[in-house]
């Protein structure tokens, strides 16, 4: 069983769920399984914390979960950003410097002619046209504009580059090369999408760090993710379930296969987590 039994016998000890959202969480119509939504409730009432980890920014990635009615605590931006989903403060936020973003941005678009671009400062969410069809957000969510480019005093908690229509992993290959060691980049988790961070974030790091502040071991973290961006999270926590739909390479790493996520996988897992507890 993933996770100890703690000595207060009306509780077990709590371990974390963490759950990807596009292509795990979700089906493929965007909808959140009936069977899904009640495995994960159960897992909440069983001591399990359960947390969305998401290449989405936070002005997205909140309230989706709260609209989703799923997760205490939410990893946005590909584990730049911890926020608690009832009250939405944020708890932890990595960064990049406006000027370092501006650098990073020219130089992926040389190598990638194109690509439009979304950042989220601490004046909201600003994004150029186009991304509301890969993210549908309202108008309070995001403020779409022809240049979204930080001042170069700014602090940027999330940078998103997109191209629509494209391959994220095409994507990545070409811009990968061009960047700085200031700058990492990872899929971002939506379609022909990736996300800029700094130096060792993913969300590997980000659910790290939401452990280390609600008293999780390691030892007690299931994730569930499809995407290349998901393998740091996977590979980090003690048991790393790969979605049937997931890549290739995700698949190689995990401890464990599960059905896809039109086939309620991550619910199979978590009804037998909350079974084995429950004994």
């Amino acid at each position: 069983m993933i996770g100890a039994v703690s000595s207060d016998t009306t509780r077990p000890a709590a371990g974390l769920i963490a759950l990807d959202v596009d292509g795990t969480l979700l089906r493929s119509d965007r909808s959140l399984a009936t069977r899904t939504r009640d495995a994960l409730h159960a897992a909440d009432r069983a001591g399990w914390h359960v947390a969305i980890v998401t290449g989405r920014p936070l002005p997205h990635a909140l309230p989706l979960a709260r609209e989703l009615g799923i997760g205490e605590y939410v990893v946005a931006a590909n584990g730049a950003t911890i926020a608690d989903v009832a009250s939405g403060a944020v708890l932890e936020q990595s960064s990049l410097a406006g000027h370092v973003v501006l650098e990073a941005v020219a130089a992926a678009r040389s190598a990638f002619p194109g690509l439009r671009l979304a950042v989220t400062t601490p004046r909201g969410l600003h994004a150029e046209p186009g991304f509301g069809q890969l993210a549908p957000l309202t108008k309070a969510e995001t403020i779409t504009v022809d240049d979204p480019g930080p001042l170069p005093d700014d602090t940027v908690f999330s940078t998103l580059l997109f191209a629509l229509g494209a391959d994220a992993s095409v994507v990545l290959r070409r811009v990968e090369p061009v960047m700085t060691a200031d700058v990492h980049v990872t899929p971002a988790g939506l379609p022909g999408s990736i996300e800029l961070t700094p130096p060792g974030v993913h969300k590997g790091s980000g659910v790290a760090r939401l452990c280390e502040r609600i008293g999780v071991s390691q030892r007690d973290v299931v994730a569930f993710g499809d995407g290349l961006n998901d393998l740091e999270m996977l590979t980090w926590a003690a048991h790393g379930v790969a979605m049937g739909n997931a890549d290739e390479a995700l698949k190689a790493i995990a401890d464990e296969i599960t059905a896809t996520n039109d086939e309620d996988g991550v619910a199979i897992v978590v009804e037998r987590l909350v079974a084995e507890r429950n004994r």
